[in-house]
């Protein structure tokens, strides 16, 4: 290969030409985060990782376990629930469940969703778990499984048994980012639900709006989840689909805000600031050839250079991108498809963010002597 270590390539990633100032939402709240879905990358954080009181965002919790069982096939959304005393008598916010009526567990979903029925998510967890204690142990170990270590549920619904630590619900942002990144990827359809801006039951009587405040005030807003204890504080965990020549999600998280004004202008402000500020960009795809190299004692000569992977990543609007690729010391024929010949770093703003292997895409042959010994006598000679 020719004496090349490294070839620099510097990409200007233009997008909407309007720079939004940053922002600062921190006062009056316990925490703060924005992030997108696909990439996982925080945008915006705040005492993200201090174990919070959750208050009702711990239904999203009961959601997924509720949906991991009917996954397995051990319930259905389709059964039939029957009300049991308890599950109807729980106290806080309520759909109005019956004891010892039947109710399909699809509505039930609804009602713990929409209008944050701890009756409804108490129901749910007697179906799944066939006891709350129980179904609060599969809460717990689910929790663990997806290594939200800062997670600890005494109950389905997020009710305070009392104001002590030990009687609450606890998750930090950081984990409730991770939790509702996993919910979205594996049940994305829980937005179906969560995106109706009132509950109507005609067989019920019963209409009622949504918990959700920011619904048909945040254009496009389709989730996700409230939540409100003295302990706690206002809480909402917010979806928002951003179109674009790439589409992207934001997950927006406020908890303990002081008052439902500052809980609302909170979240409209962090989901418009990653809105008008952030666009998913394929910044490396493994289908384009990044260089093109020439190894000496190949049969080509010149060889393509691939990306053994995409890189994806959120750029703010005026970010500056650059990659370089670094090749190895020695690179000679025969190569197989797939190997590695160097490392492609990514940098933004000067900084490397990350770095993808460079490989060649087919199989390389080594030349013959005479074409290595006209090679050879060629670049004496030119």
């Amino acid at each position: 290969m020719k004496k090349i270590l490294s070839v620099c390539l510097l990409i200007v990633i233009l997008t909407n030409i309007v720079v939004y100032g940053d922002i600062n939402i921190n006062n009056n709240i316990n925490g703060a985060l924005l992030g997108d879905l696909e990439t996982g990358e925080v945008l915006y954080e705040y005492n993200i990782n201090e174990q919070l009181a959750i208050a009702s965002i711990s239904k999203l919790m009961t959601y997924l376990v509720m949906m991991d069982a009917v996954s397995n096939g051990d319930v259905s959304l389709d059964d039939d629930v029957v009300i049991s005393g308890h599950a109807a008598s729980t106290d806080g916010s309520k759909f109005g469940l019956v004891s010892g009526e039947t109710i399909k567990l699809n509505l039930l979903v609804k009602g713990m969703l929409i209008v944050s029925g701890n009756d409804c998510a108490t129901a749910i967890a007697e179906h799944v778990g066939k006891t709350v204690d129980n179904f609060v142990k599969m809460m717990n170990e689910k929790s663990s499984e997806l290594g939200l270590l800062s997670g600890s549920f005494i109950n389905p619904h997020g009710l305070p048994i009392n104001d002590e630590k030990t009687g609450q619900n606890h998750m930090s942002a950081a984990d409730l980012y991770k939790l509702t990144r996993h919910i979205l990827t594996k049940y994305p359809e829980i937005l179906e639900v969560t995106r109706q801006d009132e509950l109507v039951v005609t067989e019920r009587n019963y209409r009622k709006q949504a918990t959700n405040p920011i619904l048909g005030f945040v254009e496009g807003a389709d989730g996700l989840k409230t939540g409100f204890t003295d302990k706690a504080g206002l809480c909402l965990v917010s979806s928002l689909p951003v179109d674009g020549e790439q589409n992207f999600r934001l997950i927006g998280i406020i908890l303990g805000a002081v008052t439902h004004e500052d809980r609302f202008d909170k979240t409209k402000e962090l989901l418009e600031y990653g809105r008008d500020n952030f666009s998913y960009n394929k910044i490396i795809k493994q289908t384009e050839a990044a260089d093109h190299v020439y190894i000496t004692n190949s049969k080509d000569g010149k060889v393509e250079v691939f990306p053994s992977s995409d890189y994806n990543k959120m750029l703010k609007n005026d970010d500056i991108i650059k990659t370089k690729i670094s090749y190895n010391d020695t690179v000679k024929a025969p190569l197989k498809s797939g190997d590695k010949i160097g490392t492609i770093s990514i940098y933004v703003n000067d900084k490397e963010v990350g770095q993808v292997d460079a490989v060649v895409n087919k199989n390389i042959e080594k030349a013959n002597i005479l074409v290595r010994i006209f090679r050879f006598l060629g670049s004496i000679f030119s």
